[in-house]
């Protein structure tokens, strides 16, 4: 068994979008996700879009009080930018959203948890995508800043754990290398522009948030943390897990917690004519403020080979280096076709350890997607979801271990508290400790909601 140190953060984690609802927003404060589903909401599993979600924007109070009464002492969600500012553009702030996130905030601390908040999870304001293409414009980081300085001002001295973004790459290599999300574009120029301007954009939310440090707020960023792995020991394998490495991790990683760029990407980039513009001044910025804490998304890991053809893709993509490779034998969620490997999070924890001076992380994100759910109902209604629970604790006792190695990891976060809304999936797969009924957006404990108040209550797995 393994003990749950009282230290230790448990709860779950959130998306402002995939719970909130739009209720409360005015007709200017779209943001990516509506814009998203209203481009073509035949994408989306059962044309469900963002409109309700879980309706969280109303049902906070009873959510929160949930999860503290079974024992989480943590809960992460999302200021929308969209909903806090009233116009982005002239950086003026929405009385009313901004209200409504102090309620949330104020509402998680009576119940005893800690507050941590995402300033941006994917969902930045429709009109920044409109005008300025979103992040591939500079203008989008001064606007970034603005926001992130009013919603510092709001909060920050009640809460301590901040992070200027969740899965900073996610939406951009969705939207401009693979095309499946909006804008739907296979522009790698573009992309590589958009993920420098967020790690730029998260030194600025650094620097804003040091007149805070006096209150004990920490800005940092949470990555979507794919750890690679070569099929074999041979050199093209790990060649190939190099460059994997190099264009899906150390891409934040690097500048995140080293502040620089690694000279291989650089390279890379430039012979594939993917080089970003920058200003010097950006260079120091980035190096000047690095973050102070990490969270680490994780689900899967990606397993490469060296490539047997060239890529066929008509523009450059991270695999121009590598093919994927399944492991035979591998254990794999069906629903998603996404490798269970729990091992990575000690893997990981070793490498913050010795390559990346230790800086204190946590798991932000990890949790079990399930189609079909109602399957597992049993007799008197409740979804038994036994192979959650066994991933929870399996997962959990890696970081736990990673802890007890001298890695500096201080929690485990659960995506998610309720089943919610994704990306084009919408409702079709679900995460959540409490089931959501669509039609009356009334909540049902799970089993593995059960199993986690008594595993905390008692302090070990």
């Amino acid at each position: 068994m393994m003990n749950i140190p009282r230290d230790f953060l448990i709860g779950t984690s959130s998306s402002a979008w995939q719970i909130e609802g739009c209720a409360g927003k005015g007709e200017n404060q779209k943001s990516w996700a509506e814009l998203f589903y209203e481009t073509d909401p035949g994408r989306w599993a059962g044309r469900i879009g963002p409109e309700v979600a879980c309706d969280f924007y109303h049902r906070y109070e009873e959510d929160i009080a949930t999860m503290a009464e079974h024992g989480m002492n943590a809960f992460r969600f999302t200021i929308q930018w969209a909903r806090f500012m009233e116009d982005p553009l002239l950086g003026t702030v929405s009385e009313a959203g901004a209200a409504f996130y102090g309620r949330v905030i104020d509402c998680i601390v009576s119940h005893g948890m800690e507050p941590v908040i995402s300033l941006e999870h994917w969902d930045i304001p429709a009109v920044l995508l409109e005008k300025f293409d979103g992040w591939v414009g500079r203008e989008t980081v001064e606007l970034y800043e603005i926001y992130v300085k009013a919603a510092l001002e709001r909060y920050g001295r009640k809460v301590k754990l901040w992070f200027a973004f969740t899965e900073p790459g996610v939406p951009i290599d969705n939207g401009y290398l693979e095309g499946r999300w909006y804008p739907f574009r296979c522009d790698p120029r573009a992309a590589y522009q958009a993920h420098f301007h967020k790690v730029l954009a998260t030194a600025r939310a650094v620097r804003a948030a040091q007149p805070y440090q006096q209150y004990g707020c920490r800005m940092g960023a949470m990555i979507h943390l794919t750890p690679v792995y070569p099929r074999s020991d041979a050199p093209g394998d790990r060649e190939a897990a190099f460059f994997g490495d190099l264009l899906q991790v150390r891409l934040y990683l690097d500048p995140y917690l080293r502040g620089e760029y690694p000279e291989e990407l650089l390279g890379v980039l430039r012979e594939h004519g993917c080089m970003f513009r920058w200003e010097p001044e950006d260079l120091r910025q980035i190096r000047q403020y690095r973050i102070q804490v990490l969270g680490a998304d994780y689900y899967y890991p990606i397993r490469v080979k060296q490539r047997t053809e060239p890529s066929s893709r008509g523009s450059f993509h991270p695999d121009y280096y590598y093919e994927t490779w399944e492991m035979p034998g591998r254990e794999f969620n069906a629903d998603r076709g996404w490798e269970i490997y729990p091992e990575a999070i000690v893997d990981f924890g070793n490498r913050i350890k010795q390559d990346y001076g230790n800086i204190p992380w946590f798991i932000s994100e990890n949790g079990l997607g399930i189609a079909n759910e109602g399957r597992f109902r049993n007799s008197e209604g409740m979804i038994e979801d036994d192979y959650r629970i066994d991933f929870i604790r399996r997962h959990l006792t890696c970081a736990l271990r990673a802890r007890e190695s001298g890695s500096n990891c201080f929690g485990y976060l659960i995506w998610s508290f309720i089943d919610n809304l994704s990306p084009i999936n919408a409702f079709k797969n679900r995460y959540g400790l409490l089931e959501l009924d669509l039609d009356t957006c009334q909540r049902r404990p799970k089993k593995s909601l059960l199993w986690l108040r008594d595993a905390v209550g008692e302090g070990r797995l």
